[in-house]
């Protein structure tokens, strides 16, 4: 019973009450003494945090006076879906079109897609395809970071580094 309810809490993505998010919600064996083959008791404690990657993200964007920064949700829902770090994405955009500030006219390519070439309905279908090929192409060889998909996705032999500078400037707004 207990096992069940633990497996069930740490499934949930977010456990908290409407009133108060932070909120630490205690579960303990001892709760069910007096049931029958009780033999140990166990102690659990979990968490439930807010989740700020899309307000952090969207600070960093508007700091930058990137038009981008208004689909920060949709930023970070793409590298949930896509199992990639969330400040990925915005950060080849910094190295690539100074976070969309510098795209063919009508692409909505932030990330120099096809050599800028490729043409894209929105920043969210951008960010979306893009997502989604950098993970089928690089998904395979392990965890998806600058200095493993660098080589394959820009000649430039300094790309890495200054996506990988970009994603720590991100993640020191959170």
């Amino acid at each position: 019973m207990v096992i069940i309810a633990v497996s069930t809490l740490l499934a949930s993505p977010t456990i908290s009450k409407q009133d108060d998010p932070l909120e630490a919600y205690e579960l303990t064996a001892s709760n069910f003494v007096g049931q029958k083959n009780n033999p140990a008791v166990i102690v659990t404690t979990i968490k439930a945090s807010n989740d700020t990657r899309a307000e952090s993200l969207a600070k960093f964007l508007q700091a930058q006076g990137s038009p981008m920064a208004p689909y920060s949700t949709d930023l970070v829902r793409i590298a949930d879906t896509y199992d990639l770090d969330w400040r990925l994405l915005p950060a080849i955009s910094g190295v690539e079109s100074t976070f969309a500030q510098a795209v063919p006219g009508g692409s909505y390519n932030p990330y120099g897609w096809n050599n800028g070439r490729s043409y894209f309905k929105s920043w969210v279908v951008a960010s979306d395809y893009v997502a989604s090929q950098i993970k089928a192409r690089w998904g395979a060889s392990g965890e998806i970071n600058p200095w493993g998909i660098g080589p394959g996705y820009a000649a430039s032999p300094t790309w890495a580094s200054r996506v990988n500078f970009n994603m720590k400037v991100i993640g020191q707004y959170q």
